[in-house]
C-alpha cells in the first residue's frame, strides 16, 4: 500500500480549520538564519497551510554570521511578543551556534516543534507517525523497529518517544527498537533485514534498498534529498515498494501530515 499523505493532511486541515476558527486570528513567528533554499522552500509550504487555516505567518530572517547570544535574545522577543502565538526555528542552523540553547530558550508554550524538553506537545514528527499507526492499525509494540538517523527533527524525538527515558537499563538493553545513523552504514542491511518497521530521517537518497528489507514491512520516509531536480526520500521506492506492505512515498506522504501535526500543536498550545 502506497500512503497518500497530501490526501490525509486535507482531511486533518479540514478538521482543525474548524477548530482554529473559535479562536482569535493566531500567528506564527518563523525563524531563518542565512540562505538554505531547501528550508525557505519548507517555510513557503507551511506559509501556504497557514493561508489555508487563516493563520499568520511571519518569517524572521538573521544574518548567517549571527552569535548565540545575540540570537537568543532575539527568541526572547519573540517569546514575549504577544502577537506570535507560535514560534519555528527552521533547522539545520549555522555549525556555529548553538543549537541546543537556542532551541531551549524557546517558550515551550510557543514551541510548536516541541524541541524544548518541557514541551507540553508532542514532535509533528512523532504525532505523523501516531497518526499512521492508528489509521492503519499497526500494531508497534514488541516489534522490530530501526530508526535511520539521529536529527532533531526525525530520528531523535521518535526514538525518545518508542524508549523512554525513564526505562531501566535492562529493558534498553533488550529494546528491540534500533536508532543508527548514516555513518553506521555497515550495520544497516543486518538491522534492516530483522526490522518489522524502519524509519527514515537521514536525508540520503535511496539509502535503504529493496533486497535487505522484510517482506511485509512497514517504511515511513521523512528522508528528504533534492538531486538534479529531483527530490527523494531514503528509501528506493521502486524495489521497496515491491516487498513492503505499506510504504509512505516522497514527496507526498509524511511531509503533509508533520505539517498538519505542526498546526495542530498550535491549536493545543493556545487551547491549553
Amino acid at each position: 500500500m502506497i500512503l497518500d499523505g497530501r490526501k490525509l493532511a486535507n482531511r486533518i486541515f479540514r478538521q482543525l480549520k474548524k477548530e482554529i476558527e473559535k479562536l482569535p486570528r493566531l500567528t506564527v513567528g518563523a525563524v531563518l538564519v542565512g540562505v538554505n533554499p531547501a528550508s525557505e522552500s519548507f517555510l513557503k509550504q507551511k506559509s501556504k497551510v497557514a493561508k489555508l487555516l487563516g493563520v499568520s505567518f511571519k518569517v524572521f530572517k538573521f544574518s548567517q554570521k549571527i552569535k548565540t547570544e545575540k540570537f537568543k535574545k532575539e527568541i526572547s522577543k519573540l517569546n514575549r511578543n504577544k502577537n506570535v502565538n507560535g514560534i519555528i526555528v527552521q533547522l539545520p542552523l549555522p555549525r556555529h551556534i548553538d543549537a541546543d540553547e537556542i532551541l531551549g530558550a524557546v517558550n515551550p508554550k510557543k514551541d510548536i516543534d516541541a524541541l524544548s524538553a518541557k514541551s507540553p506537545v508532542l514532535a509533528p514528527t512523532i504525532e505523523a507517525v501516531k497518526y499512521v499507526f492508528d489509521k492503519y492499525k499497526i500494531n508497534y509494540k514488541n516489534k522490530n523497529i530501526l530508526i535511520v538517523g539521529r536529527g532533531r527533527l526525525v530520528g531523535q524525538p521518535i526514538y525518545r518517544w518508542l524508549v523512554p527515558q525513564h526505562a531501566s537499563r535492562k529493558i534498553v538493553e533488550l529494546n528491540k527498537v534500533k536508532i543508527i545513523d548514516v555513518r553506521q552504514k555497515r550495520r544497516l542491511s543486518k538491522l534492516a533485514r530483522q526490522a518489522d518497521i524502519i524509519i527514515g530521517g537521514a536525508g540520503k537518497a535511496g539509502l535503504i534498498n529493496g533486497n535487505i528489507i522484510k517482506k511485509n514491512a512497514i517504511l515511513i520516509d521523512f528522508g528528504f534529498s533534492r538531486e538534479g531536480g529531483k527530490i527523494s526520500g531514503d528509501f528506493n521506492f521502486s524495489s521497496c515498494s515491491k516487498k513492503a506492505k505499506l510504504i509512505t512515498p516522497v514527496p507526498g506522504g509524511m511531509g503533509p501530515i508533520m505539517v498538519a501535526m505542526l498546526f495542530k500543536n498550535l491549536f493545543k498550545l493556545n487551547k491549553l
